[in-house]
This record gives C-alpha cells, sequence and structure tokens, in this order.
C-alpha cells in the first residue's frame, strides 16, 4: 500500500514538473515576443526619426560619436522610450530635431563663407532633451597663409574678442547705473531697439565666428542655447527664402499683354 501511494505521488510530481515546464517555457517565449516586438517598434521609430535629418547619420546611444569623420546625431535611448508615450516630449524634441537639420545647413553655409571646412561633427541630445555637440574644422584658408599672416589674422581675432568682451562689460556697467538712477523702463527700451536691430542671423554668425576664433585645434563645442540661437538664424533664414521665392512665383504668373 506504501509503495502503491508513493508511485502515484512520484507519477504526480512529475506530470506536475513537466506542466510547469511546459508553462515556464511559455511565459519565457511570450516574454521574448514582448521585448522583440518593442525592440522592433523603437527600431521602425528611430528610423522615422532619421528622416528629419537627413543630412547627417541618426543614431540611438548614450553620446555623441567618437569617430574622427562624418557628421552624427545621436539620441538617448531613455528619451526615445518617453518620447513613444509622452506627447509633448515627442513634439518638444521632433522640433529641436528638425531645427538642427536646419542648423547644419547654416552652420555648412557660414563656414564655408569663412574658409572653414567640416573634419566631423558629432551631436547628441541627452534623455532630459538637451543638444551637446563636438565638431572638428579645418581651415583651409589659413593652412594656405604663410606664418606671419597667420600669426597676424590670430591676434586681430583676439583683439576682436576682447574688444566685444569689452563692450559686453560696458553695456553691464551702464545698466547697473541705469538701474540704480530708477532708469529702468527707459533702459529696457532702448535695450529692446538694439537687439531687434540686430538679426538672429547676425547673432548665429557673430557666435559661430567667437567660436572658431577661440578653437584650440578646431575643436568648437555647443551647448543647447548655442544650438537654439542658430536654429532661431535658420528659421528666418529659410523664411527669407521662402518670401523671395514667393514673389518670384507670383511675378512669373502674371499675363501681361501689350
Amino acid at each position: 500500500m506504501a509503495m502503491e501511494i508513493t508511485n502515484n505521488y512520484s507519477s504526480y510530481t512529475v506530470q506536475s514538473g513537466t506542466v510547469n515546464s511546459a508553462k515556464k517555457k511559455e511565459t519565457e517565449k511570450a516574454t521574448e515576443t514582448v521585448v522583440s516586438n518593442k525592440a522592433n517598434s523603437s527600431t521602425d521609430y528611430a528610423n522615422e526619426l532619421a528622416k528629419l535629418v537627413p543630412s547627417v547619420d541618426f543614431r540611438v546611444g548614450n553620446g555623441y560619436s567618437s569617430e574622427k569623420n562624418g557628421k552624427t546625431l545621436t539620441i538617448n535611448p531613455k528619451l526615445l522610450e518617453k518620447m513613444q508615450s509622452d506627447p509633448e516630449q515627442e513634439k518638444e524634441t521632433k522640433e529641436l530635431i528638425r531645427g538642427v537639420e536646419s542648423a547644419m545647413n547654416l552652420i555648412d553655409s557660414i563656414n564655408k563663407a569663412s574658409g572653414w571646412t567640416v573634419v566631423y561633427k558629432h551631436s547628441y541630445i541627452d534623455e532630459n532633451g538637451k543638444y551637446h555637440s563636438v565638431g572638428h574644422y579645418r581651415n583651409d584658408f589659413m593652412l594656405n597663409m604663410s606664418d606671419k599672416l597667420r600669426e597676424e589674422r590670430r591676434k586681430n581675432s583676439e583683439k576682436l574678442i576682447e574688444k566685444s568682451e569689452e563692450k559686453v562689460a560696458e553695456v553691464k556697467e551702464k545698466l547697473a547705473e541705469a538701474l540704480e538712477e530708477k532708469k529702468v523702463t527707459t533702459t529696457e527700451g532702448e535695450t529692446t531697439k538694439k537687439s531687434s536691430e540686430e538679426s538672429a542671423y547676425d547673432r548665429a554668425e557673430q557666435l559661430l565666428n567667437e567660436k572658431m576664433a577661440t578653437a584650440k585645434d578646431g575643436t568648437i563645442y555647443l551647448d543647447d542655447t548655442d544650438i537654439r540661437t542658430i536654429i532661431k538664424a535658420a528659421q528666418e533664414d529659410d523664411a527669407g527664402k521662402a518670401t523671395v521665392k514667393n514673389q518670384a512665383q507670383v511675378g512669373a504668373n502674371l499675363d501681361l499683354k501689350i
């Protein structure tokens, strides 16, 4: 009798173990499927984002590329995941990515006019949606200059930067004096007027020229504030081109008869 119970129990144990094993495999398979689907979904999503920046190599990672050539934009995987569940974050980041594409084109245009050639430029959007970049540039014009002319150009650049810093300090000092004399309203009006007279393009060009002038070995860094200044300039530049294009189209559509 005892033997019979033992045999029945053993049989039950084996059968139960087989069922548990089968359930475990099904669970693991289901988990793998979910993970696989999520990975595929993220890959498809990243591929769609890449279409917003066709001029660079779009990637997903935890920092900008360390390669010494090419142009890349890397987005943090945590931000990518957040974008898929947060419409506001998605909208904001997509606008930044589109802006980066416009900014890259404007930077290339300004660099070309200044004689700079891009060796590499790597950008990164961190998990908080903030932009960072490092770029290395070569000045072909400077390379072809004599040592004497190169040194003179460097000194002139340093003088321009020094004058710019002095001007900023002077403005700050005048503003402080105005505040003490309770002329805040007047000062704010003058500051707004001066600011409006200088276009976003001018500010972006000045920003890049100053970065280039102080760059060590041709390496410059741009942060979130810098890129948004350049994006604004690129938007104004694109708007200006669109206006000129529309005016040309209007003129072309006129059917003049004599």
